[in-house]
C-alpha cells in the first residue's frame, strides 16, 4: 500500500491533463482531479488500495465486459460472436456526422464497440425480458464481489436523453434488421452503463479474469477457461478504444477503459487492478489512470 500511495502522489499532477467526458451532462460535472487504485493480489490473497479507491463512479463502457460475459455464459460464445459478426459496424465513440463515421466494417470485428454492445444487450433482453437489467445488476454484483453496486438514476436519465449517437446507431441497426426492440435495448444499455462501482469492484472483476475465471474469494468457477481466455484477448486487442494497440505495447496487460475514467486490468495468475481518474485523453482513456497503471505494472513487475 505504501508503494501504491507513492505512485498516486507521483501521478496526481496528470489529473490536470485531459478533460472529463461531456457528451453526457451528468458525467461532465465530475471533479477531474481524482485518482484512486485497488490491486487484488491473487497469490498473497491481499488487497491494496490508495488514493480515492473508495469513490463510486459510473462503470460506463466497462459494463460491456460484464454483459458480454453474461451473454456468453447463457448462450455460448459461438452464438454470441456470430450474432455480433452479423452486425459488425465501425462507429466511433462520439461521432458528429453519422454518415461519415458509420461504415460496414472490413477489419476484424470489434466485439466491444458500441454496435456490438447494443447487440449483446439485445441478446440479454431477449433472454430476460423485463428482468434484463436486474439480471445484469445481479451478475455485476457477483463478478465484482460488490453487493452495493446500484443504478445511478440521474446519470441514466441524463444519458438516455443526451447520447444521440447511441440512439442513431440503434436505429441504424434496426433499419438493417439487426435490432428489433430499440427502446428497450437503449434503456437496458444506458442502465447498465450507469451502474456505480469502485476501484475495488473493478479489481475484483480483474482478479476473476486473472484467476482463469475462478472467483478468488470463494474459489468458485464463474467463467469457463475457454471463455475467460476469449475475454482477455478482447481486452488486449480492443479494450482501450482506438489506443488499444498502443497500450498493449506500453502496458502489456488486458485492459478495459470506461468514459467515466475507470480502468479494469488483469495480470494473469497475478492480480486484478481497478483504477479511477475522470480526466480523459481524446480517445476516451483516463490520462492519469493510464500513467498510474503503467507505473504499477513496472514497479510490481506485472508484465505478462
Amino acid at each position: 500500500m505504501q508503494k501504491l500511495e507513492q505512485l498516486i502522489d507521483k501521478n496526481f499532477n496528470e489529473t490536470t491533463h485531459g478533460r472529463v467526458a461531456n457528451y453526457i451532462p451528468a458525467l461532465g460535472i465530475v471533479d477531474p482531479q481524482q485518482l484512486g487504485i485497488t490491486v487484488y493480489d491473487i497469490d498473497e490473497e491481499q488487497i491494496g488500495t490508495a488514493g480515492m479507491a473508495g469513490t463510486r463512479f459510473a462503470i460506463e463502457s466497462i459494463a460491456k465486459v460484464v454483459t458480454l460475459i453474461l451473454a456468453i455464459k447463457r448462450l455460448g460464445h459461438e452464438r454470441v460472436l456470430a450474432e455480433l459478426e452479423s452486425g459488425a459496424t465501425d462507429f466511433s465513440l462520439s461521432s458528429v456526422l453519422l454518415d461519415t463515421e458509420l461504415n460496414v466494417q472490413t477489419e476484424p470485428v470489434n466485439y466491444l464497440n458500441n454496435s456490438s454492445a447494443l447487440l449483446t444487450t439485445a441478446l440479454i433482453d431477449q433472454l430476460m425480458g423485463q428482468n434484463s437489467f436486474n439480471a445484469l445488476l445481479g451478475f455485476c454484483r457477483e463478478i465484482c464481489n460488490d453487493p452495493c453496486i446500484s443504478l445511478n438514476e440521474r446519470l441514466f436519465r441524463s444519458a438516455i436523453m443526451n447520447d444521440k449517437d447511441l440512439h442513431s446507431l440503434a436505429y441504424y441497426l434496426k433499419d438493417k434488421g439487426l435490432l428489433e426492440t430499440v427502446d428497450q435495448t437503449l434503456i437496458t444499455y444506458f442502465m447498465q452503463s450507469s451502474m456505480m462501482v469502485t476501484t475495488q469492484s473493478l479489481a475484483n472483476l480483474g482478479a476473476v479474469l486473472a484467476n482463469d475465471g475462478i472467483m478468488p474469494w470463494n474459489n468458485i468457477r464463474l467463467i469457463s477457461h475457454a471463455d475467460n481466455e476469449l475475454v482477455k484477448k478482447l481486452l488486449t486487442t480492443v479494450g482501450s478504444f482506438e489506443e488499444s494497440k498502443e497500450y498493449t505495447i506500453k502496458i502489456g496487460l488486458p485492459i478495459k477503459s470506461g468514459t467515466s475514467g475507470g480502468l479494469l486490468a488483469c495480470a494473469p495468475q497475478k492480480c486484478g487492478i481497478g483504477v479511477f481518474s475522470p480526466a480523459l485523453d481524446q480517445y476516451g482513456n483516463s490520462v492519469a489512470g493510464m500513467s498510474l497503471l503503467q507505473d504499477v505494472v513496472d514497479q510490481l513487475d506485472l508484465v505478462i
